[in-house]
């Protein structure tokens, strides 16, 4: 099924539940209508194994992705005698999606994936040309430099990014590039000078407040 004739589905599910009263439900039926607008001539599969591909963000609130879930489940009954068999497997994908990432606030989560549909993906020139996923430097670049000058949460942030195989060398190098201004030439390299520039700052940090303590004194 096309993601836009799933969004239709949702947004008459959303009806539905807005004219048995229940307001909440349907405003978080909205909410998450929208991932399947960006990308309207997919398939539904499609994007779930996009999804899958993505790194998992940090981002909790209210209402998450179980909120959703669990009302996908219901919808999932009320078709359950009258759709294809199709559009019921589809909605099972999209309920093991949703169950891995339950924690995450819906909208953060329609933002991440709405915006790694949008963002242009460069060639990189030569020969053995790759493709840089530039949806996963601008979500690194976030996390890490929001986590800058916090050893716990850098660090965690830092080896997510290691240990995630959906970003290369291309996705690696440019990203430090962007949070050092300084090329490298190899993901250790690079690796190196994102680690450094937190370093840096927590040395700064330790340094200024040596100098208040003294200054105290």
């Amino acid at each position: 099924m096309k993601c836009q004739d799933f969004s239709s589905i949702l947004k008459a599910f959303a009806e539905m539940l807005d004219t048995a009263g229940a307001v909440a439900a349907r405003d978080r039926i909205v909410m998450f209508a929208p991932l399947f607008d960006a990308t309207p001539t997919s398939k539904v599969s499609d994007l779930v194994d996009r999804i899958a591909s993505l790194p998992r963000p940090g981002h909790t609130g209210s209402p998450t992705l179980r909120d959703v879930g669990v009302l996908l489940s219901a919808l999932k009954v009320l078709l359950n005698k009258t759709s294809k068999t199709t559009v019921l497997t589809d909605i099972s994908s999209i309920e093991t999606i949703l169950r891995d990432r339950a924690s995450i606030e819906i909208g953060a989560f329609v933002r991440m994936v709405t915006e790694a549909a949008a963002a242009p993906r460069r060639q990189t020139g030569g020969r053995g040309a790759s493709t840089i996923r530039d949806d996963l430097v601008v979500l690194y670049k976030e996390k890490l430099e929001a986590s800058l000058g916090d050893e716990e949460k850098f660090r965690a942030v830092y080896n997510d990014l290691r240990a995630n195989t959906a970003i290369g060398k291309p996705e690696i190098v440019a990203l430090a590039k962007q949070m050092t201004g300084s090329g490298a030439r190899t993901v250790d390299a690079a690796l190196k000078k994102v680690w450094n520039r937190h370093q840096s700052l927590m040395v700064f940090k330790a340094k200024s407040r040596a100098t208040r303590g003294r200054s105290a004194a």
